[in-house]
């Protein structure tokens, strides 16, 4: 009977684990495509075929989060690589502005201030409008300059978005007259108000009604904004913000435990 070497035993499975470890990957990343080598980040972006511009309304008193919640995501789409959007020809770019009655700083109801761009009078032509809500809207449901200007605005506008109790000044300016829409659920009585035409909507997180899109409260922003540009620009494209920003968005526009929480819904 012949003798088993233990230590050229133990030699050959060291070898092998060697192979399996360093030789196995070496092989597989020769085997990769070569749209594996794509940037993830196009950090310096050149000018995109197509070029939108949103608008964000900025009041006294108006949430942060409403606000640049949205705007992080539709900022952002001039940084995603032409392979994503299928080719240099697709790729969008949507400029954000940020505009108020007049031009110049706006304290926000958290106290940091934002510039306004723009002011009513001087506003470019927007593609997409988006009204963030905060308590100061309260005091703009009576202001007729930003009531007119909105529906103004609106009539011209593709695509007219708003968040929290911005949809309440929407309301308030008609823009919501026999639409569907939502809006906050814990301030549900007060927001809701102002449009007695409107068909609001107790537990959704977002109501998507084609040119008008509204969202429940505050960070329900970022949800209708990736879903709103998933619709226009594709899945892949909303899929690759979400990436970026590190962001788990909920997908189905009836999704909303804080319509329960309120009372509004069992």
């Amino acid at each position: 009977m012949k003798r088993i070497n233990i230590r050229n035993i133990l030699l050959r499975i060291l070898i092998l684990a060697v192979f399996l470890v360093t030789g196995v990957p070496a092989i597989a990343a020769d085997k990769k495509q070569p749209a594996s080598q794509e940037p993830l980040v196009d950090v310096h972006p050149s000018q995109a075929p197509t070029v939108k511009t949103i608008g964000v309304l900025i009041y006294p008193g108006f949430e942060m989060l409403d606000a640049y919640g949205p705007m992080e995501m539709w900022g952002n789409l001039k940084h995603i690589p032409a392979v994503v959007w299928g080719g240099e020809e697709k790729r969008v770019t949507v400029r954000v502005v940020t505009i108020a009655a007049k031009r110049g700083d706006v304290a926000s109801n958290q106290g940091p201030k934002t510039v306004a761009d723009f002011g009513f009078g001087d506003a470019p032509q927007l593609d997409y409008l988006l009204v963030p809500g905060g308590i100061g809207a309260i005091a703009l449901l009576q202001d007729r300059e930003t009531l007119n200007w909105l529906r103004e605005r609106a009539a011209k506008t593709e695509l007219v978005m708003s968040v929290c109790n911005g949809a309440s000044l929407l309301a308030a300016a008609g823009v919501l007259d026999d639409r569907p829409a939502t809006t906050n659920k814990m301030f549900w009585k007060d927001s809701t108000q102002p449009g007695p035409k409107v068909q609001w909507v107790k537990k959704a997180r977002w109501v998507d009604d084609g040119t008008v899109v509204t969202s429940s409260g505050i960070s329900a922003g970022m949800d209708m904004s990736l879903a709103v540009i998933g619709r226009l620009y594709g899945k892949d494209i909303a899929a690759w913000l979400e990436r970026l920003t590190e962001y788990e968005a909920h997908r189905d526009p009836s999704w909303d435990p804080f319509a329960v929480k309120a009372g509004l819904v069992q």
